[in-house]
Formats: structure tokens, C-alpha cells, sequence
């Protein structure tokens, strides 16, 4: 039996692959980008996932999209070479309700569901792993800036996830189960916050925000209709807080591990750590393919300085908004096949990384290579400084 881990290299993928083998199992790693211990594959062309799912009796997925539109047909080529599938879906979906209100997990167990192929749901509370988008305010020493302090969250460790799927993966008797997975304690936004503080060595200063800049956050990741579900639900949980099962012990044997835990298991992720560390964990973040685990050693006021772009307008920006605005409406009509990372290079507070992307724009079919240097300046284990040089011209604005 070959299981094909979708989702490999995220916080939880990691852990399910590293599950797998040590029970034996044979695994296999989809990737967009060619690498020595996966395979190929994209989501947005269900077609190229033919080769992959060759001989695989077992799919684990993590759908990465903020939309199940595509969910359909890649499940239709899941099912034509395997038996069935273990989704991690979300706590907030409920069998009573339609698949529409169910936000995007509900509408892809929806999809599953009509495939045909059997099926485990893994429908965890909230990541602790989200928490890092407050590490570099924590490790700058600025406040940590949050809506709702006082929203009360079960946090789940992404290795309890792992932990139930492998065994959803490798034993019988979890097909048509839905298991609602969370930690073992409800804690205040405020509260880990101050627990993050605490293992960085950097006491966290919590400072709430206003509903609207707070919906201005979300957008830069979310369209409007969940930008507003996900406020609506912080709201909610300030009078009436997630909350705790004991699914995780059940199945696996030992408690959920509390956020202290998980904390200290990332005390590396929120303390200060020396200019030469930050960069490889920087490039290892981008090699892997994971801009959001790459932007947590950002600062919040980040300066970018790219005199090449736009036709010399927008030159040095500040702020990840703003800077990731800036990257959309450079890549809008592009599409990015691979990047190839050589570095870092490091001397001092400074490191130089080169980007190479191999890319098609979309409007003309014409594929192009560019090629960038970046030099970043690192302050109190944060990056505060980005100047760009471009060895190609780069896309226009």
C-alpha cells in the first residue's frame, strides 16, 4: 500500500510523513517543484497528477486554497487510482448545515463525499501554528497588535493532527469517521500571546485593534465573505470560547499537548536568533515553497527597496501590506513554474539571496527566466530591510 501525502511539506505534512515511515509505511511526497523525494504534481492542473497517484491506494490532503472550485476535479483523478482519502477539514463544519455554509472544508468534504472514494475527516479547531504571525512583533520587541484579546481558543498542536492521521492512514475501522480534534485547554488570544512572550524572553505587550483594520488584516489573505466570517467567529468566542475534546487521547493513547508545550517546541520560531540563522531559515522556508512560514521573520514595518519595478514608482515601500499588494500586481498575469534559491550568503547583519523564476506570462503564452538579487539586513532576529537588484527586468506593474 502506497499512501500520497498532498500537503508534505507544511506543519502538519511533515509530521505525517515522518509518522508514516517510522510505522513502515510506503510513502510518497506531491510537490509543484521537482525534488529528490517527491513527485511532481498541481492541483490547479488535476492532469498532472496521473503520474503521482500511480499505484496509490491512500491519499492524505490538505487543500491549500481559500476556495474548493477546483476540489472536484482533483478529486476525480484521485479516485480513479485510489481507494480513499483523509481530509483535514475545520471544527466550525456541521452536518446540519448545507455545504455552502460550510466555507470552503465543508464544500471539499462535500466533494469527497461524491467522489465515491471512502473517506476519514479530520476536523481540527484552531492551528497553534497560526500564533506565529505574531513572532516578529514578539521577537522586535513591538507590541502585539490583535483583534478580540479576549477570544478564547482550544488550540490544537499540528503534531496531534499528524499523530490521528497517520493511524486514519495506516489502520482500519476510521473510513466515514469524522473526528473534531482540539487541545486540552481554552486559553484568551491575550494569554498566548504572553506565553510566546515568555519563551522568546521577550515579554509580549498586547495591544487590541479596531474592527476595521482588523478586517483590512484578513483581506490580505482572504476575499470579503471570509474576511467577515472569521471576524464574526474571533467575536464569538470572547462570550462563548471554543471547545475541548478528548478525541486526540482517545485515539492515539496520550493527551493533546497543551500550547506551553507547542510553544516551547517553537521557541526557535519566536526568539531572536543570530543573522546567519534567520537566513537559512529564511531560504529554507522559500526552497520549500512556503512564502507564509518565509514571512514570519519579517518585521511588521519591513522597508522594501526596488528601484527597477513599477517604472520606478512605488521604489521603497514599508509594510507587509503594502509589500504584498505590491508582489500581487507584479504576478497577477503570471504564473510561476519554479524558483531556484542559491544562498544565503551572510556577512554580519546582512545576507544576499538570488531568485530565479521560471515563468509564463499568461496573456501571451511566453515563458521567461528572471533573475534577482536580494539583500536583506537583519534587526533583533527580525528582517527590517530588503534592497532589490534585478539581473533581468523584472515583470512590469
Amino acid at each position: 500500500m502506497t499512501i500520497l501525502v498532498i500537503g508534505a511539506t507544511g506543519n502538519i505534512g511533515r509530521h505525517v510523513v515522518t509518522g508514516l515511515r517510522a510505522r513502515g509505511a510506503a510513502v510518497r511526497t506531491l510537490s509543484r517543484f521537482p525534488g529528490r523525494e517527491t513527485v511532481t504534481g498541481d492541483l490547479t492542473e488535476p492532469e498532472t497528477l496521473d503520474p503521482a497517484l500511480s499505484g496509490v491506494d491512500t491519499v492524505f490532503l490538505l487543500w491549500p486554497f481559500m476556495s474548493a472550485q477546483g476540489a472536484p476535479a482533483v478529486l476525480d483523478v484521485i479516485a480513479r487510482h485510489a481507494r480513499r482519502v483523509v481530509y483535514v477539514s475545520a471544527l466550525s463544519v456541521r452536518d446540519d448545515r448545507p455545504a455552502e455554509e460550510n466555507g470552503v472544508w465543508g464544500q471539499v468534504e462535500a466533494a469527497i463525499r461524491a467522489s465515491g472514494l471512502e473517506w476519514t475527516f479530520l476536523r481540527p479547531g484552531g492551528f497553534a501554528t497560526n500564533t506565529l504571525g505574531w513572532a516578529p512583533a514578539i521577537r522586535a520587541g513591538e507590541p502585539v497588535r490583535m483583534p478580540y484579546p479576549r477570544a478564547a481558543r482550544s488550540l490544537i498542536h499540528e503534531r496531534d493532527i499528524a499523530d490521528v492521521a497517520v493511524l486514519a492512514l495506516t489502520e482500519e475501522g476510521h473510513t466515514g469517521r469524522t473526528y473534531r480534534l482540539t487541545g486540552p485547554e481554552v486559553l484568551t488570544q491575550a494569554e498566548q500571546a504572553r506565553i510566546l512572550g515568555a519563551v522568546a524572553g521577550r515579554p509580549a505587550v498586547v495591544e487590541e485593534i479596531g474592527a476595521e483594520e482588523a478586517r483590512a488584516d484578513v483581506l490580505a489573505w482572504a476575499d470579503e465573505a471570509h474576511a467577515d466570517a472569521v471576524l464574526a467567529y474571533w467575536r464569538g468566542l470572547v462570550d462563548n470560547p471554543e471547545p475541548v475534546t478528548p478525541t486526540v487521547e482517545e485515539l492515539t493513547g496520550h493527551p493533546a499537548r497543551t500550547f506551553t508545550r507547542w510553544a516551547l517546541d517553537h521557541a526557535d520560531d519566536v526568539r531572536p536568533l543570530p543573522a546567519a540563522e534567520v537566513a537559512e531559515r529564511y531560504v529554507a522556508a522559500f526552497r520549500a515553497g512556503r512564502l507564509d512560514q518565509a514571512l514570519r521573520w519579517a518585521a511588521p514595518d519591513l522597508v522594501r527597496v526596488a528601484p527597477l519595478e513599477n517604472d520606478g514608482k512605488h521604489v521603497e515601500l514599508r509594510g507587509l501590506a503594502d509589500i504584498t499588494a505590491n508582489a500581487e500586481r507584479l504576478n497577477h498575469d503570471r504564473r510561476i513554474h519554479a524558483v531556484d534559491v542559491d544562498g544565503p550568503y551572510v556577512r554580519g547583519d546582512r545576507f544576499a539571496v538570488r531568485f530565479t523564476f521560471d515563468e509564463t506570462h499568461t496573456p501571451t503564452g511566453q515563458r521567461t527566466s528572471t533573475t534577482k538579487l536580494s539583500l536583506y539586513t537583519v534587526v533583533d532576529g527580525v528582517l527590517s530591510r530588503e534592497e532589490v537588484y534585478y539581473f533581468d527586468a523584472p515583470p512590469a506593474g
